[in-house]
Order: C-alpha cells, then structure tokens, then sequence
C-alpha cells in the first residue's frame, strides 16, 4: 500500500516523493495527470506539521502569481492548483532533469554552456516590464538536462520590479549564495541574480555542495577563485570574479551584459591547453604557431610545428564536426545535418546553408544566423530566443513550438512556414514574409510587424495583444477571432 497521499480526486496520480524541504511542511511529487499523458510536479505544503509556517503558505501563493505571468521553455509552467484536508498544493510542468545539487560531474566547457543557458532565462525576466529577480538561485533551484538545457525553479522569493526591487526589507534568499546587498537590507538591482549565479558556478567547478559553501569562503569572506581552480583561463577567472564581486557596482549591469561577455570568450580549457603545450616546448624555435588555441596540430616537441588547414578546407571536410567545437560555421553548407537537441547558443551561422538540416529543440538562443538558408529545416520546439535572423530563408520550415521572444526576423522569408503555438513575443518582422504562414496559437505579444506580409496566413487564436501591424498586408488572412480578413 502507497504511503503517498491520495489526489486522485484532483486529476492527479502521485508516481514518488522528490524530495522534502529543510523546512518542514513542504513536500514535492512526481505525479501523472489522469485526463492526459502528461507528468507534473506537486509541491505539498501541510498546515498540520509542526514546523509548518504562514510564510511558507505565502510564498506558495507568490509563486503561483509569478508563475502565472511567466511564458518561458525552461521555466517549468503553472498547470494547476488546489486545496486539500492537510493543505495546500501547486502543480507544475515536470522536466526530466536533475538539479544540480545532486552530484554530477561536468567539465568546464559544460559549465559554460549550464551558463550560458540560465542567464538566457535571466536575461528574459530582466527584459520584462517591470523586470523580475528570482532572489534565490542556487543549484537545488537549477535542473540541467541531458543536453545542457537549464531550468529555473522555485519562485517562491521572487520579486517584481518597481518599488519592491528597490527595497530589500527582510533578506530572504539562501546563505552564501545571497548577494550582500540583499543581507544587509540595500536596494537590489539586476546584478543581485548574478552574483547568486556566479556563487552556483563557483560550486561546479570546485565540486562542492550547497551545505559546504563555506569551504570556498576564505578568512577575508571572499571567494578566492584562483587559489581554487588555478587551473581555469584567466579570462574566466575575470568573468567570474566579476559576477561575484561584493560591491554591486562591480558586477556586470544585468544579464544580458553577462552573456555578452561570456559569449565572447574562448575561455574554457582551449588557452590552458595552449599554455601547456607552449610549456613543453619553450626554449624551442616555433616556426608558426597561429591557431593553437582552436585547430593547431605539433608535430612532436622539435622546432616544426605543423600549421593549422584553413577554415574553409575544414569546414568543406567536416562542417558539422567543426561547427560543434568552434560553435561556429559561417557561410559553410550544413544541408540535412542532423543536430538535434544540440547546444549552439551564441552560434555564428551567418550565411550558412541548413537547408533540411533537423534542428529539432536545438538551443540556438543568441546565435547569428543572419542570412542563413533554414528552407524546410525542421525547429520545432528550438530555442531561438534574441537570435539574429534578420533576412534568413525560412520558407516552409517547422518552427512548431519554438521560442522566438526577441528574435530578429527583419525581412526573413517564412513563406509557409509551420509557426503553430510559437512564442514570437517582442520578436522584430519588419517586412518579413509570412505569406500562407500557419500562426496557429501562436503568442505574437508586443511583436513588430510593420510592413509584413501575412497574405492568407492562418493566424487563429493567436495572441496579438500590442503587436505593431502597421503596413502590414493581411490580405485573406484568418484573424485570431476565426473570421477572414477582406
């Protein structure tokens, strides 16, 4: 007989307990809706048990308003809500994803990529109106997929914008993943989240659990990175300190500054292995040594150093191979690569061929693909958040379900293009061509459309709401309410 509790009554099956909080009274399931096939999680807060608190119950209820506003692929949706003999339970979507705080080894370019891909969530919440902070980031808080794909959790401390960002009031977050400013009652700005990030990545690197993050405090209260990982790229040290620094104006402005930065770097591992390899030969003659941080093939440790092919020669030999270590490929011809589920964040695809190519729920957030020829390629469900296609061939491609917010499609074809249920929320398409396009359900809040050519695109149930449809030709299209346009 099942020791969980029973709520059946609710729709939902519970499958096992996750996990149970520190504070007493909060309790996580893994359940199977029973109108659907879909999983969920149950966060249980139970008003009987001893240490059970109204601040608990209270941070329930934020969380439910919160989560109700948010419209992000890896920010586990609101589903339900209900209330039960013992208390009080929230449903949400389950990802099948471990958070960070069970061990698990990773190398410091997967640590990137974990970056990389929460600050995309962060840069998100900061560019909502007001903005939004999470105030509690730490690894228990972060789950990570099999590809690398992080997901933010509990939002139970999370604050919006205007006057509440601007008084602290009472520190709420987790020590030592708490930005000082929040501990000693200041304003909290959009650095706040950064330096609780930069905290978590700090633990990745260094293999330490939340409860012995003061392992990596030294006698000055500081985390002292190099003495800890020496090992790292200096330029990485820099990014990190700079997340972590105490004082907030040191710390980059916001998320999207961060990810700038970080995108920048060739900073994992690549320039420690060069420094090595410089090690073992000094005091050699080095005939050409230019590409050893990306390509560079030694000959040995005598005077030869073999010279590196050029780009174009490796991109015609191995397109894809190249493009998953340089995460770059311009102009190069990836027509029909299969690169589902591939991590290509911040990717340089200008001008590249990916006619075919399946990009199925690929991350793409960030990447450069002005130009490119996305014909018929298959997005469905990819995340395309702020990434620049401006101009790109998209005509009659699958973008089912994919994550467009703040993506550039200024003048992109997508003639025919499969857009069923996509997230085009800020997304710029200006003179894009969305002629006979299907727009089904798809969310196109406070897009730009000035001048755009939705001649008979299906756009039912689509979400228009501040949309700037200005010139834009709607010749025969079907309108949000059903009817056609003249």
């Amino acid at each position: 007989m099942s020791n969980h509790p029973d709520f059946d009554q609710y729709d939902y099956h519970v499958l096992q307990e996750l996990r149970r909080n520190r504070e007493a009274g909060r309790i996580t399931y893994l359940a199977q809706a029973l109108n659907s096939d879909q999983k969920a999680v149950i966060k249980e807060f139970r008003f009987a048990l001893a240490d059970a608190s109204w601040s608990g119950y209270k941070a329930y209820q934020r969380e439910i308003e919160v989560l109700q506003q948010l419209d992000h692929p890896r920010i586990p949706r609101y589903l339900d809500s209900f209330e039960t003999l013992q208390g009080f339970c929230l449903v949400q979507e389950y990802k099948n994803a471990p958070s960070l705080a069970e061990r698990r080894s990773f190398t410091p370019e997967q640590i990137q990529q974990i970056a990389v891909s929460v600050l995309e969530i962060l840069v998100y919440l900061q560019q909502r109106v007001p903005p939004m902070l999470h105030r509690d980031i730490k690894p228990e808080n972060i789950l990570v997929d099999k590809y690398l794909n992080a997901y933010l959790v509990d939002f139970g401390l999370a604050r919006i914008g205007g006057e509440q960002m601007a008084l602290s009031s009472v520190a709420a977050g987790t020590l030592g993943f708490m930005p000082p400013e929040e501990q000693f009652g200041r304003p909290l700005t959009e650095a706040s989240d950064l330096y609780s990030l930069g905290v978590t990545l700090f633990c990745l690197l260094t293999g330490t659990r939340s409860l012995n993050i003061s392992n990596l405090i030294d006698d000055n209260y500081r985390f002292d990175i190099k003495k800890l990982v020496p090992q790292l790229n200096p330029s990485f040290i820099a990014w990190l300190e700079k997340m972590i620094a105490p004082n907030v104006k040191q710390r980059f402005q916001n998320a999207e500054v961060a990810l700038e930065a970080l995108k920048s770097k060739r900073w994992v591992g690549k320039a420690d292995r060069v420094e090595n390899l410089v090690g073992v030969i000094k005091g050699r003659t080095l005939t050409y040594i230019v590409g050893l941080a990306t390509l560079g093939i030694v000959a040995g440790v005598g005077t030869t150093v073999i010279t590196p092919q050029p780009e174009k020669q490796l991109l015609e030999s191995q397109p894809e191979k190249q493009l998953l270590e340089r995460n770059r490929c311009l102009g190069c011809n990836l027509q029909g690569a299969d690169l589902e589920y591939a991590n290509l964040t911040g990717a340089g695809l200008g001008n590249a061929n990916l006619k075919d190519a399946n990009l199925k729920r690929a991350g793409l957030g960030h990447a450069n693909l002005k130009d490119a020829n996305l014909e018929g390629a298959n997005l469905a469900s990819a995340n395309l958040a702020s990434a620049n296609l401006k101009d790109a061939n998209l005509e009659g491609a699958n973008l089912a379900g994919a994550n467009l917010i703040n993506t550039s499609l200024e003048g992109a074809n997508l003639k025919g293009a499969n857009l069923m249920a996509t997230n085009l929320q800020y997304a710029i398409l200006w003179d894009a061509n969305l002629e006979g396009a299907d727009l089904t359900n798809a969310n196109l809040a406070v897009a730009h459309l000035g001048n755009a050519d939705l001649e008979y695109a299906n756009l039912l149930d689509a979400n228009l709401k501040g949309a700037n449809l200005k010139g834009a030709n709607l010749k025969g299209a079907i309108m949000p309410d059903g009817t056609q346009h003249p």
